[in-house]
């Protein structure tokens, strides 16, 4: 497999789909250009196999594959919505809410009893053969972002050019930017420059 076009740096499924929107040389980009294109980064982000990918392209016509990624970009724009409220301690919209259960509600599968250490539990059994189910997964992420995650965690890069977000994971918590190589050093290298203007005025 060759370089993979996506970032997934976000630690976290539903923040990595909300990065499939990015900025390059200052305009915001798309890497999600067609179905295909949705249907990879699936792949990638271990959410569909690739048997379960060929299926799909090859059972849903080019308008339905149409439809399913304009249904994704829809979900991702609410999602968009529900991290910058949770990165800046905003109340969550309901339209991001009844976006999220609309999604989880198309999602086939059923409950199973399974023997744990504890005793017993139920697991919910996905069945991701059927494309009706397809932005669940994204969806389940972006639920349990809301009902399991730190929000204070939940951050957005510190370079105000750029849109990803990240859910900060490092030991102190102290996580900046989205990654050293696309902005970190970027940013440090300009302030650097910024310091030595200054100091040169002086």
């Amino acid at each position: 497999m060759g370089k993979s076009t996506f970032l997934f740096i976000g630690n976290h499924l539903a923040l990595d789909f909300i990065n499939t929107e990015i900025i390059v040389k200052g305009e915001r980009t798309d890497l999600l250009g067609d179905f295909s294109t949705l249907l990879a980064w699936l792949v990638e982000a271990d959410v569909l196999t690739p048997p379960q990918s060929d299926s799909m392209r090859t059972a849903l016509t080019h308008e339905e594959g149409t439809m399913w990624l304009e249904r994704a970009k829809v979900l991702r724009t609410d999602l968009r919505t529900l991290a910058e409220r949770l990165a800046t301690h905003k109340p969550i919209p309901e339209s991001a809410i009844k976006s999220v259960n609309g999604s989880l509600s198309q999602r086939p599968g059923y409950l199973q009893l399974t023997k744990t250490k504890e005793g017993f539990e139920q697991r919910f059994h996905s069945i991701v053969d059927t494309h009706k189910g397809l932005m669940a997964p994204i969806a389940e992420a972006a639920s349990n972002l809301l009902c399991d995650a730190t929000p204070t965690l939940i951050k957005k890069c510190a370079n105000d050019a750029c849109i990803l977000y990240f859910y900060d994971n490092s030991k102190n918590h102290t996580r900046t930017w989205c990654s050293m190589q696309l902005c970190g050093n970027r940013m440090k290298v300009a302030s650097f420059f910024e310091r030595q203007r200054r100091h040169t005025k002086i």
